[in-house]
């Protein structure tokens, strides 16, 4: 004992001979062991070899061969997808190269997000899975100018520049299989930059970075979405992971341990309220989503579980006592014209000691909850689960196929079935009567060009090797693209009710980097990209 406390620089028991004082210094040895050296220990296990470890988990249907005919019919459809992807990504070549987003109706460009060429970062992943080596390796060459140091704005949005460029240069390192060390420099570039926001008291980054005005840039705020600290994980591990820097990693523990402490002490237990106050923090508002403002909070905790290889159980006790909760509050089945057996997420208001009251709003952001139940579903070896996976998918696929233009609206409200009796659909009160939408108010009839509907159909199709989420979602493909294309690229639609909707002048970088990206791997060879192997 007393040669392990030396070696530890700790004095040994002054009184050797008693037993007393030995059981005393061997509790002040094992206290200082568990407390100082096994978390930092602990914590390094969970990003070792976080790029060559096998995976222990099979997530994807064991898929078999497939007939001639269908292998016709898939690789004209992914064909089609290609070429609607490479005539978009022309148009922002054309008109904003190293600008953010093009404009997709006046050919001119936009920077919202730092000036960082944002399109052009974002969709390097989809250049490399669909084969575009020479716009890639284009793209390379342009990134090389980038100083992702000094941004081209005075203030900085942590959690969109995360998502759309620190994510968008892993995936494209991950899924080129490291042959481009540009991209994992440029991505650990940029994570040193975004660290800084994480220097606050409590550990969780600012929001909203101004970089130029030091430790003033950097305050607390109250308000601030909950999926702008929560959706931070996934990136920071994988670049933890490929750099051997732990401190991302430690930075990302730090907001993680605040939402664990709290997800069982909120107005709903399970379930974190859509703002919070990271000056405490403080989660006590009595507003609840699974869409905007809260959704990838949600997504992100089987995904980090996946990415950590299961190596630690946080996140997914997490995600299992979130599930719980909005199984029991969120998901609600609609009233529908032939009475669908399908689910949607809805919002919830906090009430006293009560049951959350619940709202049928339904948001297309929150579409991508049928995948995440997916994924969780086999995480938890849940055949239930999956199925209602399936029946969340299916409602947003039915909100595309029961509008003029076959696609989702924004935001919407749909009747819920009562827990008890008929939940036969009327057209009295509904939006248009007599034509069979099913909704009873459309409060943004928008398409935003996004991709959760078509992420949770591929996902589905990966999952069950069902094919006909495939004839889904070409059907979505063709409502979309029909709607959409522009003379330069594709064009987000003001109102999805019309048959023949009017475009607006706006194309974000996420329709390259995952809406289209998600229509290519529904159609193509499963083992590409596949979920066994990556966590998209």
């Amino acid at each position: 004992m007393n040669r392990i406390l030396r070696r530890l620089h700790l004095r040994p028991a002054p009184y050797p001979s008693s037993r007393r004082m030995r059981y005393i210094a061997l509790a002040i040895f094992l206290l200082i062991t568990l407390t100082f050296f096994l978390p930092l220990h602990t914590k390094q296990d969970l990003i070792a070899n976080g790029s060559s470890s096998p995976s222990r988990f099979r997530i994807q249907f064991a898929f078999q061969g497939e007939s001639r005919s269908a292998k016709r019919i898939r690789q004209h459809r992914q064909q089609q997808v290609r070429q609607a992807f490479l005539r978009a990504w022309k148009g922002y070549k054309k008109y904003a190269w190293l600008h953010d987003e093009v404009t997709p109706l006046s050919g001119g460009h936009r920077d919202p997000y730092a000036g960082w060429a944002a399109t052009l970062v974002d969709g390097l992943d989809s250049l490399y899975i669909m084969g575009l080596q020479d716009e890639f390796d284009s793209a390379l060459e342009a990134l090389k100018s980038i100083n992702f140091s000094r941004p081209n704005a005075d203030r900085v949005p942590v959690f969109e520049t995360t998502i759309r460029y620190l994510g968008g240069l892993l995936g494209a390192y991950d899924v080129s299989g490291g042959k481009y060390p540009l991209l994992l420099q440029k991505a650990d570039q940029l994570g040193e930059f975004l660290f800084q926001a994480f220097d606050t008291p409590n550990g969780i980054p600012a929001p909203y970075y101004w970089w130029q005005r030091g430790n003033q840039g950097l305050e607390g705020e109250g308000g601030v979405l909950v999926a702008q600290i929560g959706s931070l994980s996934l990136e920071f591990t994988r670049l933890a992971q490929l750099t051997g820097k732990r401190k991302y990693f430690d930075g990302i523990s730090r907001i993680t341990d605040h939402l664990d402490h709290a997800q069982n002490n909120t107005l709903i237990p399970g379930l974190w309220p859509s703002q919070v106050d990271t000056r405490g923090p403080s989660f006590d508002s009595s507003a609840f989503t699974l869409g905007a403002w809260a959704d990838s909070l949600y997504e992100y905790l089987p995904k980090e579980h996946l990415l950590l290889n299961g190596k630690t159980d946080q996140y997914l006790q997490m995600y299992r006592a979130a599930l719980d909760s909005a199984v029991k509050y969120h998901f609600f089945r609609p009233k529908t014209p032939g009475d669908q057996d399908i689910l949607f997420p809805g919002s919830l208001e906090a009430r006293g000691n009560g049951q959350p009251a619940l709202r049928t709003e339904v948001q297309h952001l929150a579409c991508f909850v049928g995948g995440m139940v997916g994924l969780g579903a086999r995480l938890n070896d849940s055949p239930e689960e999956l199925a209602i996976a399936i029946k969340l998918t299916e409602g947003c696929v039915w909100a595309y196929q029961n509008t003029a233009s076959g696609i989702m609206p924004e935001v919407f409200y749909i009747d819920d079935c009562p827990s008890d009796g008929s939940c036969e659909w009327t057209d009295e009160g509904h939006v248009e009567p007599g034509h069979e939408y099913g909704f009873t108010r459309i409060l943004d009839p928008s398409y935003q060009l996004r991709p959760e509907a078509i992420e949770s159909v591929f996902i589905m199709y990966r999952l069950t090797g069902n094919p006909i989420w495939q004839e889904k979602g070409w059907n979505m493909f063709q409502a979309i693209m029909k709607h959409t294309m522009t003379p330069i690229a594709n064009a987000r639609i003001s109102d999805v009710t019309g048959a023949k909707p009017k475009q607006d002048d706006s194309m974000e970088s996420f329709w390259l980097a995952e809406t289209l990206k998600y229509f290519y791997l529904l159609f193509s060879e499963p083992d590409l990209v596949s979920l066994d192997n990556f966590v998209l």
